[in-house]
């Protein structure tokens, strides 16, 4: 088989290439005195033999028949010891069992067919065959009969990408690397590749893919423990899903074994297990039609696909589309119901989450299973009049879909009402695919109130109505004002623990933080007015009055006395909750960092005060839009009362010019010395009286 299929490419190539019985008698004359047979590493020993004669071939068929001599190649009898192994052979290991039997098979028969050779320094270089150079070392051969040919490179690497394609025995991660050999080589593609061995496109695909099996299940193809069908299925997915089919299908003890499986089987088990659906997404998937990723438009998932279902090989683009349409949508339905609150029921990627809190927007997480929640009222389907048999039934039919569209229109009306009055609170709930509406009844609150009757007052019951969507808004936004001073006073008391007190001179701002700090630590008011501090107007001295007549500076031996009292007063007297930047201490916190730790304090406050003004320009754009539906809805509700009253054309308003810019980032405040609240210089009535 082998003699006639070289028979036949010598006769297309014009080149002889057929065993002649010179060379059959010269080899057959070596196996006379074989070496035992060794390693496939072994070298042949050293020949006998120094002068390496042409071998002119013997014909065996008529003198017409014989193709013409090529000028560059012949077939000689050759010296082991003088031929290297090939750098373009595809196969690169041998079994040594199957190179036994080539041995044996040798020494009754020698080598029958010559191997190719190309001129290379003294010698000669493989360029096929060297499994049949192999098996004649094995078997103790001196010389070996080989087709001489004077090859570039890339002709040398052609040549032996195509002998052993075209060979019989050929293993299929052989095959597989031949393929790859030769579309790495940028002389061949695909289309080429068919042409070149009369393969289809989706066999060489699927050979392809036989490369990137992983060792285990490659070695399980080389044994023949796994046909190439079912290591060809397997092959199209990643390394990841393929280690898990081998842990769990085909590894020893293996659960549930794959091993008995029909190929059609194993193809559908995969397909539905790992591979990711698109049809499970919402998102625009006009992208995806013609995506080389889309398994609807690969060759090797034809079958997989023939209902229309075709899965994304491209994990990462398809989770960021995800992604990228959650947050849209989110953000739509926020800006088409500004009453409506963000959540999550813990399922919602982590990305989404990040890219909301990045640009301002706060995302809820649900207390309860979201099973707790309600979903809004179902619209009834309409009744068809083909599935009814008279139309009577047909009439009664559309009788009770007509009550049940008006109860469906009363109670989503009562929603919406409850909705803006605050009773019921709306989510947009984010989940891993899509986003849907659930709903949560907000029951009213009684609080205890102190009320005074002149008798020494009584407490009684006072039921809180829930906010409106505003009012929440609106307390929403004075909380993340809160949230974010508290963030700063936190970190910035974590800060002074380990930061060294200067000596440097005191500045003037914190003289007058000093005294404020120490009046605030006497505390007593009666103490107080002994040093002749007295309010304006009233008993009590407010912390803006004490802090207006606060301010001396003392010397520098004291500079660095003074500012660790201020830290130890920071860090045990400001508030860790409930304070904003018109909270005196937090405001003097933040300035004494400020001034003594510039960088670190500029950091922290920058971050923070970031968050909240995105927040707070959320929050606004919500309040802007529900003031806004509230006018409307008042207009026309005065229009409806007054049909025949034109309201006067309001006019409008002006643009916004190019060169108006927006409001800067709040900065830390500090409120200056009062100039109206002096120490009181007179004497009391007891130093009077000493005097």
């Amino acid at each position: 088989m082998q003699t006639a299929k070289a028979n036949s490419k010598s006769k297309q190539s014009g080149k002889t290439a057929v065993r002649t019985p010179a060379v059959s008698e010269a080899v057959a004359a070596q196996a006379q005195d074989p070496v035992a047979a060794g390693s496939p590493d072994m070298k042949p020993a050293e020949p006998q033999a120094t002068d390496i004669g042409a071998v002119n071939p013997v014909a065996e068929t008529s003198p017409a028949e014989q193709p013409a001599a090529h000028p560059e190649t012949d077939v000689r009898l050759l010296d082991l010891n003088k031929i290297v192994n090939s750098t373009y052979n595809p196969r690169k290991n041998f079994r040594e069992e199957t190179l036994l039997e080539l041995a044996e098979s040798i020494k009754q028969s020698g080598v029958l067919q010559p191997i190719c050779v190309r001129p290379r320094d003294e010698g000669f270089e493989i360029v096929y065959g060297e499994r049949r150079y192999w098996g004649a070392a094995m078997a103790g051969l001196k010389f070996i009969p080989a087709l001489v040919r004077n090859l570039s490179d890339a002709e040398a690497e052609d040549a032996a990408i195509t002998e052993n394609l075209q060979r019989e025995d050929v293993r299929p991660r052989e095959e597989a690397a031949a393929y790859k050999r030769a579309l790495q080589s940028g002389r061949h593609t695909i289309e080429s590749l068919v042409g070149k061995f009369g393969k289809s496109e989706a066999y060489i695909r699927s050979r392809l893919k036989l490369c990137e099996l992983i060792d285990a299940l490659a070695g399980m193809l080389d044994k023949e423990d796994i046909s190439v069908g079912v290591a060809t299925e397997i092959a199209k997915y990643p390394a990841d899903i393929q280690q898990e089919v081998y842990d769990d299908h085909f590894a020893e003890g293996c659960y549930s074994s794959w091993k008995t499986a029909r190929i059609k089987e194993i193809a559908r088990r995969l397909y539905e297990r790992y591979m990711t659906k698109l049809e499970s997404y919402n998102f625009d998937k006009a992208e995806c039609l013609a995506c080389q990723h889309n398994t609807a438009n690969q060759v090797l998932f034809r079958d997989e696909c023939s209902g229309g279902c075709a899965g994304c090989q491209n994990r990462e683009c398809m989770i960021r589309k995800n992604e990228e349409f959650l947050v849209q949508k989110a953000l739509k339905l926020l800006k088409d119901d500004p009453r409506t609150t963000l959540a999550t029921a813990g399922d919602t990627p982590v990305a989404v989450l990040e890219a909301l809190e990045k640009e301002g927007y706060h995302v809820e997480e649900l207390e309860y299973y979201l099973s707790y929640y309600d979903t809004a009222p179902q619209m009834p389907d309409a009744p068809q009049a083909e599935n009814y048999v008279s139309e009577t039934d047909f009439a009664e039919a559309q009788e009770r879909y007509e009550a049940r569209m008006a109860r469906f229109a009363e109670q989503t009306q009562q929603l919406e009402f409850n909705v803006s009055e605050g009773r019921v609170r709306k989510y947009a709930v984010i989940r891993s695919l899509d986003i849907e509406f659930r709903y949560e009844e907000i029951d009213d609150e009684e609080q205890e109130v102190t009320v005074d009757d002149g008798q020494g007052g009584h407490t009684v019951h006072v039921t809180v109505v829930p906010p409106s969507p505003l009012e929440a808004l609106m307390q929403q936004d004075r909380r993340n004002r809160q949230l974010c001073y508290e963030h700063i006073t936190a970190d910035l008391k974590y800060a002074f623990r380990d930061v060294k007190v200067s000596n440097k001179p005191l500045q003037k701002e914190e003289q007058q933080m000093f005294y404020y700090a120490v009046m605030q630590r006497v505390g007593s008011d009666t103490r107080l007015r002994q040093c002749g501090i007295r309010p304006k107007e009233g008993t009590w001295l407010t912390d803006q009055e004490q802090l207006a007549a606060a301010g001396r500076i003392t010397a520098k031996q004291q500079a660095a006395l003074i500012r660790q009292f201020l830290m130890n007063f920071f860090q045990s007297s400001a508030p860790d909750y409930n304070c904003t930047d018109d909270t005196v201490t937090t405001k003097l916190l933040c300035r004494f960092a400020d001034l003594n730790f510039t960088e670190q304090s500029q950091s922290v406050q920058q971050e923070y005060l970031k968050t909240y003004e995105k927040r707070k320009a959320r929050l606004q754009e919500q309040i802007d839009d529900l003031t806004a539906q509230a006018e409307a809805a008042d207009m026309e509700a005065s229009i409806a009362e007054a049909p025949d009253f034109e309201p006067e054309p309001q006019p409008e308003e002006p643009e916004v010019q190019p060169d108006e810019t927006p409001d800067a980032a709040p900065q830390p405040l500090i409120i200056p010395m009062d100039p109206d609240i002096e120490p009181d210089t007179r004497m009391p009535e007891e130093m009077k009286a000493a005097a």
